[in-house]
């Protein structure tokens, strides 16, 4: 008779585990996506985060492409300033040499 309660303990406490296994194994399952989705959203956000310097980056570079776009603008636009001041001096100085040969011719 003492065999048949130490089965009884036996088979009470396996049942005890395997209701401890299953409840572990749903906890598993539980953690395992839930993991899994912190490892996921932590790369999105890492990527996130790559993506929005990238932007940053890619701003910063243009707005210096148009800083030393507009510098190249102001100083074409001397240039063509000072071409234009010697083309219209020159042509002056042309006009003002006809008018003195013609006058001096005339007078002389």
């Amino acid at each position: 008779m003492n065999i048949q309660p130490d089965f009884n303990t036996l088979s009470y406490r396996l049942d005890g585990i395997e209701k401890q296994i299953g409840v572990l194994q749903n906890q598993l399952q539980h953690y395992v996506p839930v993991r899994e989705n912190e490892l996921q959203l932590r790369n999105i956000q890492e990527s996130v985060h790559d993506v929005k310097d990238d932007v940053a980056e890619i701003r910063k570079t243009i707005n210096d492409m148009a800083q030393s776009i507009n510098a190249q603008r102001e100083s074409q636009s001397q240039l063509q300033i000072r071409a234009l001041y010697i083309i219209v001096s020159a042509g002056l100085i042309v006009v003002t040499g006809v008018i003195t040969f013609w006058l001096t011719h005339l007078i002389g």
